[in-house]
């Protein structure tokens, strides 16, 4: 910061905040007539995150904005296809027709979020390193 007496010459310039915000969380609408449960992932206006609030189907008439998380992080959930083996070290894929995850890339519609950094437990939960937002 200048100041009067500074031994090197120096000039003030104001520059206006750029930052928004960390970018660990985003704005979405959850559509009318549909819900989330929070700590659900879900994907919604073209984001892909685990919501942070719940919205009752029934009570939302028209619209709700919650807050999603996208932050780039190692998750733990148990929302996903059963059936799979889900290997440490596996890409992973989340399919919003059945809202799970899963090891399988050929599940149509389904697209790429991450990688699995914990093998399927006992107790049917994998953990996953979230990617950076694609288009979803």
């Amino acid at each position: 910061m200048a100041y009067i007496g500074q031994p090197v010459p120096s000039t003030l310039v104001d520059i206006g905040q750029l930052k928004v915000s960390d970018g660990k969380s985003v704005d979405v609408t959850v559509p009318a007539a549909a819900g989330t449960v929070a700590g659900a992932f879900c994907v919604l206006d073209g984001f892909f995150g685990l919501a942070l609030q719940t919205i009752v189907a029934a009570e939302n008439t028209a619209g709700a904005t919650i807050a999603l998380q996208i932050e780039q992080a190692e998750y733990v959930t148990d929302q996903i296809d059963t059936a799979k083996t889900f290997k440490k070290g596996a890409t992973l894929y989340f399919d919003p027709a059945k809202s799970v995850f899963t090891d399988d890339s050929t599940v149509i519609g389904a697209f790429m979020v991450g990688r699995v950094s914990e093998a399927k437990s006992a107790e049917k939960t994998i953990q996953f390193i979230l990617y950076p937002q694609a288009k979803a």
